[in-house]
């Protein structure tokens, strides 16, 4: 019997080793992103490069804002699902509403992506968080 209960006793020794050691680390957290804040944008269109601002307020997936170029400040919506982003503005042009909408990819304080000038084109767009 005493055999055993040493055998036992070393089993559950090594058990109360080898386990932990054979355990799987926990899962790692996905750094939140939160867009809140300014931007300084850049648009390359064919006519060269056109500056602007977007200042955002994230509250989980929803986004709004504004944003502000030489045409003025309008308001902005959109969501965030991870690291890609949406967004968009509607303009007067002339008496006609156009939406020009924003799709990209958020990479820390940078993101960049492309702009839908309401079926009249596209373009390529890139924003740094201002400090």
């Amino acid at each position: 019997m005493n055999n055993a209960r040493a055998f036992a006793v070393v089993i559950v020794a090594l058990l109360a080793v080898a386990v932990p050691a054979f355990a799987q680390d926990p899962p790692k957290e996905t750094p939140k992103i939160d867009v809140t804040g300014t931007w300084d944008l850049a648009v390359e269109t064919p006519q060269g490069t056109m500056t602007l601002s977007s200042t955002f307020k994230q509250e989980g997936e929803k986004l709004t804002g504004t944003q502000t170029s030489q045409m003025g400040e309008m308001p902005l919506e959109g969501t965030i699902k991870g690291a890609d982003i949406a967004f968009s503005i509607v303009i007067d042009m002339q008496g006609q509403q156009m939406t020009i909408t924003y799709v990209g990819k958020i990479e820390g304080e940078s993101m960049a992506g492309t702009i839908e000038f309401g079926g009249m084109g596209s373009a390529t767009w890139t924003a740094k968080k201002r400090k």
